[in-house]
C-alpha cells in the first residue's frame, strides 16, 4: 500500500482500487483502506440465489467507492456436458442470447455500479454494446421475475455469512 500511496502522492496514479470475488475478501479490504474503486461480480443468479453481493455494494456505497460490476452477463457453471469451445475465454456459462444478456445487465445496472465490464470474448462484447442503448433499469414486476428466475439458478457464487 505504501507504494501505491506514493505513486498516488507523486501523480503517477489516480486512484487505487481492487478486485474481488469473495464477500469476505472485498469486505476486509474495504475496512483495512478507503479504496477509490472495487471491482466485484454483480450478478442477478448470486444476488438472490446466493446472497452474493448485496453486502459489498451497500458497504462501497457507504464509503462512497467507484463500483465496476463483472459477471453481468453470468448465466451460472456451466452445466457438465457443455460444450465450451464457443466461449472458449469464459470460465462460466454465459448469459448469449439477446434477452438472457439484456436482462443480465439490466439487473447489474439497476443498481449502483459505476459500470458493467463486460465479458472478454469478443462476440459477448459486441452483443453487450449492441444492448447499450436498450439498457433500462428494471421495473419492480421484473425484479420480482429475475429473483424467481434467480432462484432457480445454481450462482457462481455464494455466501453463507
Amino acid at each position: 500500500m505504501e507504494t501505491f500511496l506514493e505513486a498516488r502522492k507523486e501523480g503517477k496514479i489516480r486512484f487505487i482500487g481492487f478486485s474481488a470475488h469473495s464477500v469476505e475478501a472485498a469486505t476486509e479490504l474495504m475496512n483495512r483502506f478507503d479504496f477509490d474503486t472495487i471491482l466485484f461480480p454483480v450478478n442477478y443468479a448470486t444476488w438472490y440465489s446466493g446472497n452474493f453481493g448485496p453486502q459489498v455494494l451497500s458497504r462501497a456505497s457507504e464509503k462512497k467507492m467507484g463500483i465496476l460490476a463483472l459477471k453481468a452477463m453470468a448465466r451460472g457453471p456451466w452445466p457438465q456436458d457443455a460444450d465450451k469451445t464457443k466461449y472458449p475465454k469464459c470460465w462460466y456459462e454465459p448469459l448469449n442470447t439477446r434477452e438472457d444478456a439484456r436482462e443480465g445487465l439490466r439487473f447489474t445496472l439497476s443498481h449502483p455500479v459505476t459500470a458493467a465490464v463486460s465479458p472478454g470474448e469478443a462476440e459477448l462484447f459486441k452483443l453487450a454494446l449492441s444492448l447499450s442503448d436498450t439498457l433500462q433499469p428494471l421495473t419492480e414486476p421484473e425484479i420480482k421475475l429475475i429473483k424467481e428466475k434467480a432462484q432457480k439458478t445454481d450462482p457462481l457464487f455464494k455466501f453463507s455469512g
